[in-house]
């Protein structure tokens, strides 16, 4: 026995599953037995482009749209008809007093709410901004609607970013913490105290490792409050294969859970000092395992790829600034090198102690002041500077002896009274105990840079904010054939990532294939020191990231040496796809007016000669009435941009124009499309039909209406006119005008249009034999009354 046709008007994969009968209907039944309210709610849903499910009976049976199966994943077909905890029985208990709450009459709304789902095999947390409604009919509620959009996406990437400003605030906090602090081992005190408190952990350590690579010795650790120290020595090989393989690689050593995770004995010795998951972190030096940062928790713990990721980060910066801390120290132990590279030095080299009294000065420095190195040391900078200059420094140098390493630019005065730009940076001297004693000065004559910076921002400047407003993009090529220099503007126009580098290859590549060899001529004839041509060319370019087609006008010369030989080639180029575009539509636009005017002018010619002109009043009116049918039709065209457009809008702009009473029309049919050609034709049919409807039929009496219905065919389309209340008609005895220019355009429809005249009313019906291209399956489907 056949399946009874759903009676829901729906399209799409659930309805046609509802529709074949291929979904659980053990807890709904077939769909011609639901009562009135499930399928009013069933179709509202299976409609919604929003994801929507229905709960329905004491089953709690589901029924969802197409938009839901995203969020159902491979759950969905089966899940079609199934009770809600069939389907997602892991969130039964979040979600089932919410449904039970919306059954008693009670709607909740839900932003962001997260849960775990079960998806793909496997279990996820996803995020939904959903609500929940009953749905009440005769006096209960036998069915919860639940309308949910998924913003787990949206909710993942908030968490990342908070996530990262608080590691990007952390690491800030971090090198503010250990700038300036002395010797290793206070750089390392305050590094593990500050990354154990970050991340929560029980232990945060640092150890060295021995020459043989097994041997190590944890230095120092911070212990969270009940938590023991670990410092002391150990041996690599006790902690297991893993800790060897990987540390002595430059992999991390990550165990969530040393009980699970690897082998008992192994285990026992993390137990032994109270670890119960792990990240050690090794530094590799010359190929070789250095020392080891390691974070801890007493129990299991899954570490995250943000905590492993800031504990990397922290290992490689602390091991920076101890490295930069020994170096401090090598170079206080060498003064005698010390001496002789800063007399070889252009710069101004000095150390001041805590008093302020010289204690080392270059030969550069004696040059400046043009005294003795002996003249100078011992006595104190302001005896030396002079009030004035001393003045200007003394608080930069008062900072730097306070711990401040301090960089300033100012102006100074030579011996000779000549001012001069120069750059001062205080580095303070540190003591191992982080006491600070002294400061060494590091002065450097600037004034021939800053006037050529200057100059050259001045330069920089005019030339930045002229290719900005002029939209300009740069390109520059050593040699001609060289190296190629293209700034953002330019690598936009050939779809190339900005910052990118790139190359000539990309250049050529980048061209469209019309284009290159012209394109190329025009290039090595202003390299060329023979032609010396101005680089004068437009070009289209195929996005090499994009594949995007973009116009580019390009200009450029070549620069050549007093040998003729091209040192460089240099210009610039702007993205005119705008213009070009602009240029290709306006085009289109004057031929497609050109090629319109030319046929409504034929049409008019037929229409004026063709019209029966033997009453001048009736040609008058009868002329006029289709001039403004060919006018709508226009007017149709030109609000689709002179593209196809739906028999809907023909017919309604053509008969809720030319007819009294709107009232008195039934408008009814498919969403179909017919291509630009086909409107002018099946506007000036209607305007025939709706002339004779008034003048003799239907429209003629204060009863009569009109039905007019379109749609799809097996072969095409076909549109349907009848009169009903009009009247008595009959056939004509002779064809007249309007008959023969109607079935003249259904000729151009590629189609026919047959008449018949009944005691009822005239029926006329336009079969058209082929359908546009863009008219889909969908659209041949019978569609409710419009």
């Amino acid at each position: 026995m056949t399946q009874p046709r759903f009676p829901i008007a729906a399209g799409g994969d659930v309805a046609g599953r509802l529709e074949a009968g291929t979904w659980f209907k053990a807890d709904l039944g077939a769909p011609p037995s639901w009562p009135p309210a499930l399928r009013q709610v069933v179709e509202i849903v299976l409609n919604a482009p929003f994801p929507m499910f229905l709960v329905w009976g004491p089953a709690r049976a589901m029924v969802y749209n197409d938009a839901y199966r995203a969020i159902l994943g491979d759950k969905h077909p089966s899940a079609l008809g199934r009770p809600f905890w069939g389907v997602w029985p892991e969130v039964r208990a979040q979600i089932e007093p919410v449904i039970e709450k919306a059954f008693a009459g009670q709607a909740s709304f839900f932003e962001d709410l997260q849960v775990s789902l079960h998806r793909g095999g496997r279990a996820e947390p996803a995020w939904f901004t959903f609500s929940y409604s009953p749905i009440p009919a005769e006096g209960a509620v036998p069915g919860v609607l639940c309308v949910c959009v998924e913003t787990t996406l949206g909710a993942r990437e908030r968490a990342a970013r908070q996530e990262n400003e608080e590691t990007l605030l952390f690491l800030d906090r971090l090198t503010r913490a250990v700038t300036g602090l002395g010797g290793a081992d206070a750089v390392m005190t305050a590094t593990t105290r500050l990354l154990g408190e970050h991340l929560g952990v029980a232990i945060c350590a640092y150890a060295d490792m021995d020459e043989d690579q097994d041997g190590f010795t944890i230095r120092g650790d911070w212990s969270a409050p009940g938590s023991p120290s670990i410092v002391g020595r150990y041996r690599l090989a006790d902690f297991g294969r893993m800790a060897v393989d990987n540390l002595s690689r430059g992999q991390p050593l990550v165990i969530n859970d040393n009980r699970t995770e690897i082998a008992p004995h192994e285990a026992a010795t993390f137990q032994a000092i109270g670890i119960g998951s792990t990240i050690c972190m090794p530094l590799i030096r010359e190929g070789r395992l250095r020392a080891l940062m390691a974070v801890h928790h007493v129990g299991p713990h899954v570490w995250t790829a943000r905590e492993l990721a800031l504990v990397r980060e922290v290992t490689e910066r602390s091991w920076a600034v101890i490295e930069r801390v020994g170096a401090e120290a090598e170079l206080r132990q060498s003064e005698a090198e010390l001496r002789r590279i800063t007399d070889a030095a252009p710069l101004l080299i000095s150390y001041v102690d805590a008093g302020q009294r010289y204690g080392f000065v270059n030969q550069t420095y004696e040059a400046w002041f043009g005294q003795s190195r002996d003249a100078i040391l011992g006595r104190t900078v302001a005896e030396v500077l002079g009030e004035v200059a001393y003045d200007g420094v003394r608080p930069s140098l008062q900072r730097a002896l306070a711990g401040e390493r301090v960089s300033f630019e100012s102006q100074m005065a030579y011996p000779d009274g000549e001012a001069r730009d120069i750059q001062i940076d205080y580095v303070p001297r540190r003591e191992p105990s982080g006491a600070v004693v002294g400061v060494y000065a590091i002065v450097t004559d600037i004034t021939k840079r800053l006037s050529a910076e200057r100059a050259l921002l001045e330069s920089e400047t005019r030339l930045r904010l002229a290719t900005e407003n002029a939209e300009v993009g740069l390109w520059d090529v050593e040699g001609g054939d060289g190296a190629l220099y293209w700034d953002d503007r330019v690598r936009a126009m050939f779809g190339v990532v900005a910052g990118a580098p790139v190359t000539m290859r990309d250049f050529y590549e980048g061209l469209h294939a019309d284009d290159g060899e012209a394109t190329a001529k025009a290039y090595a004839a202003a390299a060329d020191p023979e032609q010396r041509a101005l680089y004068d060319v437009e070009y289209r370019t195929i996005g090499a990231s994009d594949g995007v087609e973009r116009w580019v006008a390009a200009k450029g010369r070549g620069l050549f040496d007093a040998g003729g030989r091209c040192v460089r080639l240099t210009g610039t180029a702007i993205d005119i796809s705008a213009r070009k575009h602009a240029e290709e539509a306006r085009d289109l636009l004057m031929r497609e007016v050109d090629h319109r005017a030319r046929n409504s002018l034929a049409v008019i010619q037929s229409v004026v000669k063709l019209t029966d002109a033997t009453d001048p009043k009736a040609f008058k009116r009868a002329l006029h009435g289709r001039i403004e049918a060919m006018a709508r039709a226009q007017s149709t065209l030109a609000e689709n941009r002179w593209q196809a457009g739906l028999i809907g809008e023909v017919v309604r702009n053509e008969l809720l124009s030319s007819v009294a009473s709107a009232s008195r029309l039934r408008l009814s049919g498919d969403p179909i499309v017919i291509t630009a050609d086909k409107v002018q034709p099946l506007s000036m049919i209607l305007h025939e039909l709706a002339t004779n409807a008034t003048k003799y039929g239907a429209l003629a009496t204060a009863e009569g209406v009109v039905d007019v219905r379109w749609f799809g065919t097996a072969l095409g389309w076909s549109l349907s006119w009848q009169e009903r209340g009009g009247p008595p008609v009959t056939a004509p005895d002779r064809k007249g005008f309007g008959s023969r220019l109607m079935h003249s355009l259904a000729r151009q429809l590629n189609g026919e249009i047959v008449s018949d005249w009944t005691r009822a009313g005239l029926t006329a019906d336009l079969r058209v034999g082929e359908l546009s291209p863009s008219v889909t399956e969908a659209d041949r489907k019978p569609a409710p009354g419009a």
